[in-house]
């Protein structure tokens, strides 16, 4: 058990990197693109790892980790700044090659971008304080306002969300509670969440749990995913010019 959380890592990232070089999306072809973002971003947020870690914000159960840290953090945790992007990456090329007009979707997706800059402007005012939230969702927020759902992409970008949201509260329902089913579907934070490969301090986050994951990774996941997929876009749109 003590290698969990890297098979977490391992079984998120592992298919979608085979099935990269499916001849019809072959997504390996924007590989060039991609990493280069991945590099940047995966450097942000594990700077933002490292003071919360170190802040008491979140941390790491040793029983789960195989024992090696950088930067104080398990190498699992930048495992997961590969593994998770990158599988929400793929998952957005697949559905763009495969669904390349969302014309009856960009409605939808023009509303879900307003519910979420409204959403996440009202969780920094009304958790300030609780840093996680407010981290997360500031980030989300100006993200949200520096790319409008003008963007030719933005569309794509939602409906991926939308089909990564089970397959996201699974892996972080594992990482946060290893069983979590056990768990209510939306329940206030317990003081303790048992047997869990990533813990938080409840003072920092909603308060508000799916399963055992905190919604403030539904806000979290949500910001990692688009600042990846707008990267790309942008470097593979100077490409093509």
């Amino acid at each position: 058990m003590n290698a969990l959380y890297l098979w977490v890592d391992l079984a998120v990232l592992l298919p979608t990197l085979a099935l990269s070089f499916d001849k019809r999306v072959a997504f390996y072809r924007q590989w060039r693109s991609y990493w280069p973002v991945n590099l940047v971003v995966l450097a942000v947020f594990v700077a933002w790892d490292v003071l919360f870690t170190r802040a008491g914000i979140w941390g790491f159960n040793p029983d789960y980790l195989v024992g090696i840290d950088v930067l104080g953090l398990p190498v699992e945790e930048w495992g997961f700044f590969v593994a998770v992007p990158y599988a929400c990456t793929f998952t957005y090329a697949t559905l763009k090659h495969y669904f390349p007009r969302l014309g009856g979707w960009r409605n939808g997706a023009a509303s879900a971008w307003l519910a979420a800059w409204v959403v996440t402007a009202w969780l920094v005012a009304a958790f300030w304080g609780n840093w996680y939230t407010v981290t997360a969702a500031a980030g989300l927020w100006a993200a949200l306002t520096w790319w409008r759902p003008s963007r030719a992409w933005m569309p794509h970008f939602w409906l991926a969300y939308a089909v990564l949201l089970v397959p996201f509260v699974v892996s972080n329902g594992v990482l946060t509670g290893i069983a979590f089913w056990e768990y209510p579907l939306v329940h206030a934070a317990p003081e303790q969440v048992l047997d869990q490969i990533v813990w938080y301090n409840n003072e920092h986050n909603t308060g508000v749990r799916i399963c055992s994951m905190p919604a403030d990774d539904l806000v979290y996941g949500g910001l990692l995913m688009l600042l990846h997929i707008a990267g790309l876009e942008w470097l593979e749109g100077r490409r093509l010019r």
